[in-house]
């Protein structure tokens, strides 16, 4: 492996073009361009056989890497925030379609108010698309998550989110370790699948009568879940291959003997970290599982690691109004009957608010208090 200082946005460019793939569809959206700069000039300097095709909008984007999906192309698209949202309508099309799309999302808060700073709405709100997500902690993370997104993506026929922060990943350079790219080439080599054929046209996405929709839906949801034996395995061969520490579904930190643990994805599992050591050295067993798999939900990867925790406070960078944090929503359902957890929601982050050790600290406090009221989301910032 090559070590070299790159941005996120850097990474998620080397592992598309690792991946060597023949079309990109893109509109420029911030945070998430510069992905989109860095891959045009591997195209330009001929470093990268690939079709860029640009469009007019993100909605066109998505569409125009569905189609060159749907022919037996390896297919990349990057946006974020309201240019997801946008993609949404395709986005459906895309998972429904069991296409192998992978895309980078640059994570960006959403309007109203407008926003230019990280949180993790955009990926929420994509929650119940279809769309495997993997969530990055660090850049390493966006190189090697995107790796195997593709492997991934195409032995499921499901596509893949690769969800990285806008700026504090997407804009900030980080030491990476380049995996041999000959290496790569066999690690995901390319089965193509087509479902169009110029010389055989037929019709794609015909209206369903009821008595198969569901049982579609059905098949959909089960590759879905196969995804949670199968992420792993691609991983743990990944790091033997490449010598890397990618991830599996989670990560524990620290938690062998914990009795307070933070769950979290993103960046913040960095500060996490930091923040667990410092308890750590003050006597405090704290520990720390990071989600990088959030759909599917690894509900028994995660149980067991808190299983003898009795204290559980999740940081989310995002909100789902009137419920709380998509994760600690997840995380309170998963737990639900096993035992007498105090498992505390926080909400910080937002729109690229503070979320460092101090604002762990009082999340931490809260969830330990006696008078705090359990089982609910608690904001830290405002």
């Amino acid at each position: 492996m090559n070590k070299v200082l790159i941005t996120g946005s850097e990474a998620a460019a080397l592992g598309a073009k690792l991946a060597k793939i023949e079309v990109l569809g893109y509109y420029p959206i911030t945070p998430a361009f510069p992905a989109m700069e860095r891959l045009s000039k591997y195209i330009e300097d001929e470093e990268l056989h690939c079709k860029f095709i640009r469009v007019e909008s993100d909605h066109s984007a998505l569409a125009a890497v569905l189609g060159a999906s749907l022919a037996g192309a390896r297919s990349y698209t990057v946006t974020n925030s309201q240019g997801l949202l946008l993609m949404t309508e395709v986005a459906y099309h895309a998972a429904g379609l069991r296409q192998p799309i992978v895309m980078g999302v640059a994570n960006r808060a959403l309007s109203a108010p407008h926003s230019r700073f990280p949180e993790h709405g955009d990926a929420v709100s994509q929650a119940a698309s279809g769309w495997i997500q993997l969530f990055c902690e660090n850049n390493q993370d966006v190189l090697d998550n995107t790796i195997q997104a593709f492997r991934i993506a195409e032995q499921l026929r499901n596509p893949v989110m690769v969800n990285y922060e806008g700026y504090i990943q997407s804009h900030t350079l980080e030491e990476v370790f380049v995996p041999n790219p000959e290496k790569v080439t066999a690690y995901i080599p390319l089965n193509r699948q087509p479902a169009l054929d110029i010389n055989n046209p037929r019709g794609v996405n015909t209206v369903t009568s009821p008595e198969f929709y569901s049982d579609y839906k059905y098949r959909q949801n089960d590759a879905m879940l196969q995804a949670l034996t199968l992420i792993p395995s691609v991983a743990q061969e990944y790091n033997q291959e490449f010598g890397a520490k990618s991830s599996g579904l989670v990560e524990g930190y620290r938690i062998e003997d914990a009795e307070h643990a933070l769950v979290c994805m993103g960046s913040i599992v960095s500060t996490a970290r930091l923040y667990v050591d410092e308890m750590r050295k003050l006597g405090k067993k704290m520990g720390l599982v990071k989600v990088k798999t959030w759909r599917p939900f690894p509900t028994t990867a995660i149980l067991e690691l808190l299983q003898k925790v009795q204290y559980v406070t999740v940081l989310d960078k995002n909100i789902v109004f009137g419920v709380g944090g998509a994760l600690a929503t997840d995380i309170k359902a998963a737990a639900y009957g096993q035992g007498n957890k105090v498992i505390n929601g926080v909400i910080l982050g937002l729109g690229g608010g503070k979320c460092g050790v101090n604002e762990i600290q009082e999340a931490v406090e809260h969830t330990e208090s006696s008078d705090a009221e359990k089982n609910r989301s608690e904001w830290i910032g405002l």
